[in-house]
């Protein structure tokens, strides 16, 4: 089965990462026993992509194809002609180097491509596979035309996947749609894994990991983590992520005097936050938004119990064995759960934690669920 996976970038350190999920899953779907193609063009703006031209290389057995295009900004016809146009260079190019493909399956349709795109992809008569990861979905963030693309895609698509089930649900309340959709959840990439060993430091560590944006409520975190452990030196808690607010909190931390309790590292590649995973003794996250929660899996992986807000994609994941849920802006509700972790850290079983994981989101496991849709579209 040859399978061309669209993403909104090939995942670069340089880049942001973006696109990680999309080709992880692509890896994975290799070594699976698919003949994966990887296709991309990426046009957000120069002010977050420095880096232009085409890019043609083969990077864990998965050939890959694609423009850095930063042209996010300008007038939306244009943007969107001049998309369609660079997309349908690199697509040629992967079609006369790979051939047709037997599925085509797009992640994060609405931010990868557009209208001409899905009309041009429709041209080759073969199943369109999409997946939802979008967080805009689930809030309902979205424009008039971007609704009605939404509702163009569930419905042209021989499958639509979510990544959790409160998308989903957004997506059925948005498109009116009839049509069943699975929930397919993202990969735990195997560089996070269980390892065994306690955290070699004295202190107990803390971790949370994310984009550094308001609906992540890091800020909340901050606050209670300060209430629970302003006089125990020996608890500390690891922020890893950039974004738009990190001055912010690095300011916050200063003003509670808590620089040499609570450090930002800021972004971290795929290995050092397994490092930083692994040395930590817990995941805690105070964020009122997850599509999905990739974080909390990669944690879990590493046999750490977790801290997360109840009401996201993970709930059915996570019980008593696995962590505490706490319930949304409830600085409270976080200061007793962040001390009962602390307190009670040695009853949890790490190695089961971990095995709980593999077997949920491990990519044997998310692989075989896609290529059973893809059988079922052929």
């Amino acid at each position: 089965m040859r399978v061309l996976m669209i993403g909104r970038s090939y995942p670069e350190s340089k880049t942001g990462m973006m696109g990680i999920f999309e080709f992880e899953q692509a890896t994975a779907l290799k070594k699976g026993g698919a003949e994966m193609v990887y296709l991309f063009c990426d046009t957000r703006s120069v002010k977050s992509l420095r880096k232009y031209g085409y890019t043609s290389l083969i990077k864990n057995n998965v050939p890959v194809y694609g423009f850095h295009l930063p042209i996010g900004g300008i007038f939306k016809g244009l943007f969107d002609r001049i998309k369609k146009a660079y997309f349908e260079r690199a697509l040629k190019k992967a079609i006369e180097k790979e051939g047709i493909p037997d599925i085509i399956h797009i992640h994060f349709p609405l931010l990868a491509i557009n209208e001409g795109i899905l009309t041009l992809l429709q041209e080759y008569n073969r199943p369109l596979v999409a997946t939802e990861h979008w967080s805009r979905i689930q809030t309902k963030e979205l424009s008039k035309p971007q609704e009605e693309f939404l509702k163009r895609i569930v419905e042209e698509t021989q499958a639509f996947i979510c990544v959790g089930d409160p998308l989903k649900q957004s997506v059925m309340e948005l498109t009116q749609t009839k049509k069943d959709i699975y929930v397919v959840p993202n990969i735990v990439s195997p560089v996070f894994s269980y390892q065994g060993e306690k955290p070699s430091s004295q202190a107990f560590n803390f971790v949370t990991i994310g984009r550094l944006v308001g609906t992540k409520r890091i800020n909340l975190l901050i606050d209670a983590f300060t209430k629970a452990f302003r006089n125990d030196p020996k608890v500390s808690l690891t922020i890893v992520g950039g974004g738009p607010l990190l001055r912010r909190y690095k300011r916050q931390i200063k003003r509670l005097g808590m620089e040499d309790r609570i450090f930002t590292p800021g972004y971290l590649s795929s290995q050092d936050t397994a490092r930083a995973i692994n040395n930590s003794h817990a995941y805690v996250s105070a964020s009122i938004l997850e599509t999905f929660g990739v974080p909390f899996i990669e944690a879990m992986a590493c046999g750490k119990p977790v801290i997360g807000v109840r009401g996201g994609a993970l709930d059915e994941y996570i019980d008593s064995s696995m962590g505490i849920l706490v319930e949304g802006d409830n600085e409270e509700d976080l200061v007793e759960a962040l001390k009962m972790m602390r307190e009670d850290w040695e009853s949890y079983d790490g190695k089961k934690i971990s095995e709980t994981a593999i077997e949920y989101f491990g990519a044997e496991t998310v692989s075989r669920q896609i290529i059973d849709i893809y059988k079922s579209c052929l």
